[in-house]
């Protein structure tokens, strides 16, 4: 089991997962007619039948779920959520056989050759199997005949091709049936990767998360509600192949409390809604005000051309000014806290591993009086000759989630918030929400609005700003929103935008994280147009999957020009890699180029290759 969720489990729904395996018939009776040997093809499917299950077995099954004789599913029924709806879709109930169901699969693969340890891949394949079995009312919309397959597996046309795709095992209900695997996460994200996390979820009622009195600034504490109750429902997300798992909340100043994840200074992150649509949070501690001066002053100090602050671009080519975005930016991909920030980042979106080719750099941005950026979406919408496929309602990738991040404290009067102009004011009952006319007019006549041009852009979106859903700036503080919803298709309610600053400076940064390889990345897809000399050459494509390779990176402490090694992702600082340090190991890709530097320049380069196996060792 891991140490980040035995450190904090977190509230999901798996009932009775072991219960009949650990009640008083033997496993040999309950499975005399559906026990078969695990194939080398990592595919579930259907097994011959064989009436003796070793008490080896038996120990491997018990071992998997590290539990005793007693079942700990008893009187606990598992609910069943599509990914990102706060509505259940589906339950096996408190007298399911469930347990039953996952003991099958289980036993029908691995027969009498049972591991003791089983992937996380084969740990979604049992799961998604012993679901379909049981549970007929999760199904995409107008596919009810297709099942809870029909949900996991959209089919090739609606299934973007991630980098782990090659380690799925595909589940096979009958022989001549194939189905992609879910994955399954917990209401606050965690993924559900070994048998064991369900047994612990199901022994004790999570602790929650109720905020305290914030003292008006809308940033108040979260304090724990421990409960040593056994949980009568256990709820799981399910996340279709190829996608990402996005939060679900069900009511505005609903709280995620999110212990597997830890923040700035060590404290728990956690999420408040502010909005159901658009998909707004807060986000708590998950930077510090000492992370946030760090970031500023390391991009006030920046030189490089491609890094430093400067007028802000836009689109999906090269360097474009607009005249409605009138910020400067610039970019930190590789310091230390801005990678400590996107791991983090990372972590408290439902990712289990940290993929660079998910997420952009992170950018820091300048707003001075006046400046500011019309609504937009960060969802891209192409219309460009770029070989890279946007379209991710479909096998595209695209900017699916941001989180925005605000170093700097400005007051109710001094402008800067970020606006959702499609949403309603969190804090603000629905009989005194104020027009856009009056908030106009209320503008003109404060000594604020003096600084802009009447009848201008700017002016008109600060009346957006004081009608609309608006989030006040202030160092510290966090919030997440989505781009996509969990089809892909693009949130046209996403739409935001920066309001202008009408006193002081307002520094902010902002992480996209996209659901596939960005452009310019291993795997990134590509449009159908240009797939097939992609495919010849052996490059990204929608329809190839990428091998993962394991790297370690070590310092063998003989060359002293290496004392202080650094090891680069690229230009992203991945660790330190001197003599002192420990070896860096990473999941890492065909084509990608690890850098050594030195007082910062670049003294040994590495590129990954498939060659030469799936572990790879480097040394300085």
């Amino acid at each position: 089991m891991t140490t980040n969720f035995k450190s904090a489990v977190i509230s999901i729904s798996i009932p009775s997962l072991l219960g009949f395996l650990f009640l008083k018939f033997d496993v040999a009776d309950l499975l005399a007619k559906t026990t078969a040997s695990w194939r080398s093809s990592p595919v579930l499917k259907p097994s011959a039948a064989t009436n003796i299950i070793s008490e080896t077995c038996n120990q491997s099954f018990r071992a998997i779920f590290n539990t005793g004789n007693d079942d700990p599913f008893h009187n606990v029924s598992l609910v069943l959520h599509r990914n990102g709806e706060s509505i259940s879709c589906g339950e096996t109930g408190t007298a399911s056989s469930f347990s039953s169901e996952v003991l099958r699969s289980f036993a029908s693969e691995f027969g009498n050759d049972c591991p003791s340890e089983i992937t996380k891949y084969q740990v979604e394949s049992l799961l998604t199997l012993s679901f379909s079995n049981l549970i007929d009312s999760c199904y995409r919309e107008g596919q009810k005949k297709k099942g809870f397959l029909g949900f996991c597996d959209a089919g090739p046309e609606k299934t973007p091709i991630l980098l782990d795709r090659n380690d799925l095992v595909p589940v096979r209900p009958s022989a001549d049936v194939s189905s992609l695997p879910c994955r399954f996460h917990t209401r606050e994200g965690l993924r559900v990767t070994e048998m064991e996390q369900l047994t612990e979820l199901a022994k004790v009622t999570q602790p929650q998360c109720e905020m305290t009195s914030d003292g008006g600034k809308n940033y108040g504490e979260c304090k724990v509600i421990e409960d040593d109750s056994i949980p009568s429902e256990i709820h799981l997300y399910a996340v279709p192949a190829g996608r990402v798992f996005m939060f679900a909340p069900s009511y505005v100043g609903e709280i995620f409390h999110l212990p597997h994840v830890p923040g700035a200074d060590k404290k728990t992150i956690y999420l408040k809604v502010l909005s159901l649509n658009p998909r707004v949070f807060d986000v708590f501690n998950f930077f510090s005000r000492e992370e946030s001066q760090e970031l500023v002053e390391k991009a006030i100090a920046e030189k490089s051309e491609t890094h430093r602050i400067k007028r802000s671009s836009t689109g999906a080519t090269g360097y474009n000014v607009n005249s409605r975005r009138t910020s400067e930016s610039g970019f930190d991909t590789h310091g230390k806290t801005a990678t400590k920030v996107k791991k983090r980042c990372f972590a408290a979106l439902g990712f289990d591993e940290y993929w660079e080719s998910h997420g952009d750099g992170l950018q820091i941005l300048r707003y001075n009086v006046t400046t500011a950026y019309n609504s937009h979406l960060d969802w891209i919408a192409d219309n460009s000759e770029l070989e890279h496929d946007f379209e991710s309602s479909g096998t595209g990738g695209n900017r699916f989630a941001t989180i925005l991040m605000y170093m700097s404290d400005l007051g109710p009067e001094d402008g800067g918030e970020t606006v959702f102009p499609k949403g309603w004011p969190y804090d603000v009952a629905e009989s005194d929400r104020l027009d856009k006319k009056a908030a106009l007019a209320a503008l003109r006549d404060s000594e604020r609005g003096n600084v802009l041009k009447e009848g201008s852009w700017e002016e008109d979106l600060v009346a957006t700003c004081r009608s609309r859903l608006a989030v006040r700036p202030h160092s510290s503080r966090a919030v997440l929103f989505y781009s996509q919803l969990p089809d892909g298709t693009a949130d046209q309610f996403s739409l935001h935008g920066a309001c202008p600053v009408l006193n002081g400076t307002k520094y902010a940064a902002n992480l996209w994280v996209w659901n596939t390889p960005r452009q310019g990345y291993t795997g990134s897809p590509i449009k159908e147009k240009f797939r097939g000399d992609k495919e010849k050459q052996g490059l990204s494509s929608p329809t190839m999957a990428y091998k993962k390779i394991k790297a370690n990176f070590k310092n063998g402490g003989t060359d002293e020009s290496m004392k202080s090694a650094k090891l680069y992702f690229q230009d992203q600082f991945w660790g330190e890699l001197g003599f002192n340090d420990p070896p860096l190991s990473v999941n890492t890709y065909e084509g990608h180029v690890w850098n050594v530097m030195v007082d910062g320049k670049v003294v040994e380069t590495w590129q990954i290759s498939e060659k030469r196996g799936s572990y790879q060792e480097f040394s300085v």
